[in-house]
């Protein structure tokens, strides 16, 4: 996409922090620094820590440098469930633009699980965990599912689509990777207070390798919503179905950071592709949900990108 498209997309994303001329002017700025090969350090004002973002115009680098953390509205709003001393997992941990945030509200007890089974995204997401002097971090070079398997990542123009589908790559280039269930990995002792997921439509196989935890723990679970196919009617219930049989009520945000009440996956509170899970019995005094939680009235447009 030319600079010109990239800045009518950006112009149509809701960023409630990021002023318009800001955004413009990083996005230009970013262009010229990729031309050249040139990665940047930005702060995450939210997390306060600093972040690298390799040369890439696709992908979430750009989205770090012109956004900073105001991309996802999640991402501001990970303090309602997560608490100092607590352990989470980021599955498709990436760049760290969870990692980060997630590491500084556990706090120096807490701890931070980040699967990745890209190599350069786990390059790129060490640099960011050291650049920041973060101990409270485990970075595991593996993808999430139902079983322990070998099994290939086929590879996307934006890095951060790699997927274990076949069919949301869109280059030939592939990886072998080892498959883990969550179940496998999770801390002996500690409770999972929050699972965040962007694995490209690999959700539904990551939680069912994430059974105990989910009967167990009943953590919050952020998961991206993808179409599987494109012009498809609805995307692919088959997590939040396996969600809703283990008890959770899903939720979304408008981009007022107004959470509220979902029945399906095609409704739409905002441009948000991402979906919030929540079990009714959640640790006591957890500030999940606002008491007065509305539900979403109408479907959203789904053909909005939540990247470009």
């Amino acid at each position: 996409m030319t600079l010109l498209g990239k800045a009518l997309w950006a112009l149509h994303h809701p960023a409630p922090n990021t002023p318009t001329a800001t955004m413009l002017t990083r996005l230009a700025v970013w262009r010229a620094r990729t031309a050249l090969r040139m990665g940047a350090v930005v702060t995450l004002p939210g997390a306060r820590m600093a972040f690298w973002c390799p040369p890439e115009w696709r992908g979430n680098a750009k989205i770090a440098y012109v956004w900073r953390d105001d991309y996802e509205i999640e991402v501001s709003q990970l303090h309602r469930w997560v608490r100092p001393g607590d352990a989470v997992m980021d599955v498709g941990a990436h760049y760290g633009s969870y990692t980060l945030p997630l590491a500084g509200l556990v706090g120096a007890q807490g701890l931070v699980l980040a699967l990745d089974p890209f190599a350069h995204a786990r390059s790129v997401l060490q640099r960011n965990v050291q650049l920041n002097n973060l101990r409270n971090v485990q970075v595991l070079p593996v993808a999430a599912g139902a079983r322990a398997e070998q099994a290939t990542l086929h590879m996307h123009d934006d890095r951060s689509r790699a997927s274990l589908h076949a069919s949301c790559g869109n280059r030939p280039e592939t990886h072998p990777v080892e498959v883990v269930p969550l179940d496998d990995v999770a801390p002996p002792g500690r409770r999972i207070a929050l699972i965040k997921m962007d694995i490209e439509g690999y959700e539904a196989q990551a939680l069912q390798g994430a059974e105990q935890i989910l009967m167990r723990d009943r953590p919050v679970v952020i998961f991206e919503l993808v179409w599987r196919k494109p012009g498809a009617a609805e995307p692919d219930r088959t997590a939040w179905n396996l969600l809703e049989a283990c008890g959770y009520r899903m939720h979304r945000f408008t981009d007022q950071g107004e959470l509220r009440l979902v029945e399906g996956p095609e409704q739409r509170c905002g441009s948000t592709c991402n979906v919030v899970a929540v079990h009714p019995n959640a640790r006591p005094n957890f500030d999940v949900v606002p008491t007065q939680t509305k539900s979403c009235a109408e479907p959203g447009d789904r053909t909005a990108e939540k990247r470009a």
